[in-house]
């Protein structure tokens, strides 16, 4: 056999060898991705309800000052901040 026959078998070889493995890292990357989007899905519910709630509520009820607006902010805030950091600490 010539060796440059021989040479392009191994280069396409290599090439299938290659293009297999970049198949499996994209599957491998895929599959993060949708464990990452149903982890988010699941614990949206966490924060998303209390923020409805607290919206709705701050609907309903009359309008309230600027010291009662934003020591509510504060306190919603310091809340989705606890979550976020607890959700942080559960992921590391």
């Amino acid at each position: 056999m010539d060796p440059l026959e021989q040479r392009k078998r191994e280069l396409l070889l290599e090439s299938d060898l290659n293009r297999q493995i970049l198949r499996l890292e994209l599957d491998q990357l895929q599959m993060q991705l949708d464990r990452f989007r149903q982890h988010w899905l699941r614990n949206a519910w966490v924060w998303l309800a209390p923020a409805a709630g607290f919206l709705f509520a701050r609907k309903l009820s009359r309008p309230a000052g600027f010291l009662a607006k934003s020591s509510a902010l504060i306190t919603l805030l310091t809340r989705l901040l606890e979550l976020w950091l607890s959700s942080r600490s559960k992921s590391s």
